[in-house]
């Protein structure tokens, strides 16, 4: 039905957001909030080494501190439960998936890596305790670069296989190698005929995403129900089938909760991790509930990693700036690899998918390895594997338009893809768009060609202003048909609406949120399907024991699929209100024919017919009386979202920057993003996304980087060492819209969450190469810092003289 059919007004509209009150009033209910009787509490004992053999572990002294309820090690868990890999969190991708439990076994990989657990009465107890475990260890080399741990006589992080590559393959030519080494020599000849090789080697840093809760899992053994665990996670379906399999409970008996509120994930809470296993194991080995609430500490240690790539990238050119080939040899820092779903290389390998954006080239070389190392994991973080890759495309794309002396707006415009639907050369699926509209849109609200007119009469003053942008096409959720290879699990939308004999509307789907507003978005959509108030609408999710099966709050997943099944469930619903109303109002009418508005639904043909939702709700399901033949009582629906086609959406940002060239620092002055995701359901959680993805994007562009010393000591696993930008150190963002409606959603949405922070360090590293031309300045690697800007200023003022 068109808007003035149903709910007209409700999509579009900056609804307040549902949640906001509760956790602006102290209402919320977290992780932290929730209490058990006779609970207990888990605290790890943590490597203090990164790659060191396991001689003994002396829990002596632990176990007899007053308190003290069990202490348990490695060796011992491996004997109580099974081992990951376990095949319901590893992909159908041929790569190398570790084993490894809970506790480390044998030997340690990472600094921070949990060597033993303590449960206790309390988390002061157990924390005195765990000060009292003893390890012996025997120090082993510490494998820290990526390029060398992937020499054929690197130690070996996993003595259970042959060398550190954890994942390679080509991502363009096909399946077959003769196919891919025939592709290799087509797109080689490209390049030996053009008329411009752009060359350059790009590297994005180790950083992350820090969301402000972290994890934290509370678990429950009742011998009768069995397992019933709350953690904080975006996949609590995935979650309770791993538990299943890998503790050996029957499924039925595994119930998993996601908490109704959730200080944030970005992509951190979307793995199976080790931690949970134990602490549900624990549970159930004590007959207690046991809780584990993560520190800030343990978190930077063991997850929020992610990023570390190198590019070595090229690009052939023609004269005129169209892009002819590109080819891309890439490395990755996977970490130790030991962790459910993603293993460490998923990020790198769909970065290396995106890697051509939203540009048009159809002849591509993309290779890349995956190496193990002494490090934690690489967890999925926002803009999941593709920050580096927009890092390095961006770059390269500005190097071509100014090696050729053209506007790199221009060259960027010129080589963006038009027609769709489109494949990359990498396999990756564009279902709609307007690429150029959106770029367009940007290069005229930023005016371009008035900010290079400042630009020029700055320099004339001795001042350095630079403009740079960054593009990104980015995946709108995950179809099964890439979702089902990747990560070995479906990707459809799953809602179950339910009209109750008020006509209140209760929403269940078995995703989760962790702040991006889900119950809001969910209430209009289902407003503006059925014609009621969004205050008339309850939305329950994250609950395996009572939500349709769902694969995660991941990769935009909410504004394309899950808000999708949503309002397919509503249709279904209306369509059968619908046939009753036309029955007991005796005319012959097909379920078009009705209106839902303003609580009432109206017989178009003649508006003097009508009646309220509520009462023909309870009609349906209080007294299903005379009903039409073939109707059943009850108003209740499951929708299952798959769309015809993965789809996408676009987003161009713009940043203009002053460099001070005496010492490197720079401000960003104005900073601007151009959107598409379809129709926008909420502009102000829209906004508030882009918002908070820009800002991410900056604060790993600029002021956050793990770092880790010759012996793989982290040295930044505190807030103190791991700066986070504030508030004082963002601009503020000018978030625009140039939307072309999705044609495979039933709303025209497409999900914009994940893939924000992507288009920033282009933006940003183009704008101080732009405003640094003069001085023949270019970016190459991040962080991008005053310090690091400083020394190449001195270094080509030094080859000038």
């Amino acid at each position: 039905m068109t808007d003035t059919e149903a709910g007209k007004g409700w999509l579009g509209r900056k609804l307040k957001r549902k949640e906001d009150y509760r956790l602006t009033t102290g209402k919320g209910n977290f992780i932290g909030d929730i209490q058990l009787p006779g609970m207990l509490h888990l605290v790890f004992v943590r490597s203090l080494h990164a790659h060191a053999k396991i001689v003994n572990i002396d829990t002596s002294a632990a176990e007899e501190l007053k308190g003290v309820v069990a202490v348990i090690a490695g060796k011992q868990l491996a004997e109580e439960i099974l081992l990951m890999p376990q095949p319901i969190v590893v992909p159908n991708i041929p790569a190398n998936h570790p084993t490894f439990g809970p506790l480390a076994i044998g030997k340690v990989k990472f600094h921070g890596e949990p060597v033993a657990a303590i449960v206790a009465r309390d988390k002061y107890v157990a924390e005195d305790a765990a000060e009292l475990v003893m390890v012996d260890y025997e120090m082993l080399p510490y494998v820290g670069d990526m390029e060398a741990a992937l020499a054929p006589d690197a130690t070996r992080v996993h003595e259970q296989f042959d060398d550190n590559i954890q994942y390679e393959s080509s991502l363009t030519g096909g399946e077959e190698i003769a196919d891919q080494e025939a592709n290799d020599v087509r797109v080689a000849k490209i390049f030996e005929e053009a008329d411009l090789v752009v060359k350059r080697r790009y590297r994005c840093h180790r950083c992350g995403v820090t969301p402000m809760e972290p994890r934290g899992v509370v678990a429950d053994w009742d011998h009768a129900e069995g397992l019933s665990a709350w953690i904080t996670t975006q996949r609590p379906h995935i979650d309770r089938l791993a538990l299943s399999d890998i503790l050996s409970i029957p499924a039925e008996q595994v119930r998993v909760m996601a908490p109704r509120d959730q200080g944030g994930a970005f992509g951190t809470k979307a793995p199976f991790y080790r931690e949970p296993i134990l602490i549900c194991h624990m549970a159930r080995k004590l007959g207690r509930p046991v809780r584990w609430i993560e520190s800030r500490e343990e978190h930077l240690m063991s997850i929020s990693q992610e990023r570390d790539q190198i590019h070595d990238l090229e690009i052939a050119a023609r004269s005129d700036g169209r892009i002819l080939a590109l080819r891309d040899r890439i490395i990755a820092d996977g970490g130790d690899g030991c962790e459910g779903v993603y293993w460490g290389y998923l990020m790198p390998f769909l970065g290396a998918v995106l890697l051509p954006s939203g540009y048009d080239i159809p002849n591509c070389d993309i290779k890349l390895k995956v190496a193990f190392t002494n490090k934690a994991v690489l967890s999925p973080a926002r803009s999941f594997g593709s920050y580096p890759a927009r890092f390095a495309m961006e770059r390269a794309m500005h190097t071509v338009a100014r090696e050729l002396g053209l506007e790199p707006t221009a060259v960027q415009r010129m080589n963006l893809v038009t027609e769709f639907p489109y494949t990359t050369a990498t396999g990756f699926n564009y279902d709609s768009g307007n690429f150029i509209k959106v770029l367009d849109n940007l290069v005229e609200k930023i005016d371009l060609t008035g900010f290079r007119r400042e630009q020029e009469e700055a320099r004339k003053q001795g001042r350095y202003l630079g403009i740079g942008f960054g593009l990104g096409a980015e995946a709108s959720g995950m179809a099964s048909e890439v979702l089902v290879q990747m990560e070995n699990q479906p990707g459809y939308g799953a809602a179950m609406v339910r009209v109750d004999p008020r006509g209140k509307v209760q929403v269940c789907d078995g995703d989760c949120s962790q702040g991006q507003g889900h119950e809001t978005t969910v209430a209009q959509v289902v407003a503006h399907e059925m014609g009621i108030s969004p205050d008339d609408v309850k939305h329950s999710q994250g609950d395996t024991d009572n939500t349709p099966f769902g694969c995660g709050t991941i990769g935009a997943r909410a504004g394309s699929y899950k808000l999708s099944a949503v309002a397919q469930a509503c249709r279904h619903i209306k369509e059968k209100m619908s046939r009753i109303a036309a029955h007991d109002f005796s005319v012959s009418a097909k379920p078009e024919d009705f209106d839902f508005i303003d609580g009432e639904i109206i017989y178009r043909k003649d508006t003097n017919i009508r009646t309220t939702f509520a009462e023909l709700a309870y009609r349906i399901v209080m007294t299903p009386l005379d009903l039409p033949e073939g109707e059943e009582a009850g108003l209740e629906h499951t929708a299952y979202f798959e769309a015809a086609m993965p789809m996408i959406c676009f987003a161009a940002h713009a940043a203009i920057v002053e460099v001070d060239a005496t010492t490197g620092q720079f401000e960003i002055k104005r900073y601007m993003t151009s959107e598409d995701m379809g129709r926008v359901i909420n502009p102000q959680i829209v906004d508030g996304q882009i918002t908070g993805g820009v800002v991410q994007g900056i604060s790993n562009c600029i002021f956050e980087e793990f770092v880790y010393d010759d012996t793989g000591q982290q040295l930044t696993s505190t807030l103190e060492n791991y700066k986070l930008a504030t508030a004082a150190d963002v601009p503020h963002v000018e978030v625009t819209h140039a939307p072309t409606p999705c044609p495979y959603t039933p709303l025209g949405s497409r999900g914009i969450g994940e893939g924000v922070p992507g288009p920033v360090p282009g933006a940003l590293s183009n704008a101080v190469t732009d405003a640094l031309e003069p001085l023949g300045v270019e970016i190459t690697e991040l962080p991008l810092r005053p310090n690091v800007i400083w020394k190449l200023i001195q270094q080509n003022r030094q080859a000038a003289e």
